[in-house]
């Protein structure tokens, strides 16, 4: 009745616009504190306080929206990992920053890097990457190297880095920067 009264006199309710981008920041920092277990279009819908309906003219399916997710979360990742610069060495600043990241984002590194989300094999998301090969091959200990030393020399670093940030991540290991770098520096 109340609705019908306010009508009555000119006051209509105000449209609330649910943007494409509202939707994929609320998914976003939804997985980067839960993980993708919780992302569902009624999960998303609650947390913006809206029907499921602006999710679903946004994107045709889940899926759809987890692929634009990912899309966001792997670069936001791959920038904490590449700009830790705490020794000077890039190799061994760069597994620092992997396990900086698993410290710092948990749910994220256990979706990408642990529960394998994007069904990747290892050579598809770290040892070949373009961007970490050209950061060792521009850094003056790694120069005399050939790309194929570089790759492999990555490689095993991320095996150990790898280990480390998993125990970090799920909290079998207390994150201590320092203790980090002594056994990244001395495996």
């Amino acid at each position: 009745m109340l609705y019908y009264i306010s009508y009555q006199f000119g006051f209509v309710p105000k449209l609330t616009t649910i943007t494409q981008e509202a939707i994929i920041d609320t998914a976003f920092e939804m997985v980067r504190k839960e993980g993708f277990g919780v992302l569902s279009a009624r999960s998303i819908a609650k947390q913006i306080g809206c029907s499921t309906q602006p999710i679903y003219c946004c994107y045709k399916n889940m899926g759809d929206l987890k692929a634009e997710l990912c899309q966001r979360a792997l670069p936001y990742l791959q920038n904490i990992m590449l700009h830790c610069s705490k020794t000077g060495n890039v190799l061994l600043d760069m597994g620092l920053g992997y396990v900086r990241m698993a410290y710092t984002e948990p749910a994220l590194f256990k979706a990408f890097y642990m529960d394998n989300i994007m069904n990747v094999k290892l050579t598809d998301i770290f040892p070949e990457s373009r961007q970490a090969v050209e950061i060792m091959k521009d850094s003056e200990e790694y120069q005399h190297l050939s790309e194929e030393e570089v790759k492999s020399g990555i490689a095993k670093a991320w095996m150990l880095a790898h280990g480390i940030a998993s125990l970090v991540a799920v909290g079998m290991l207390v994150y201590d920067e320092e203790k980090i770098l002594e056994i990244l520096n001395n495996p």
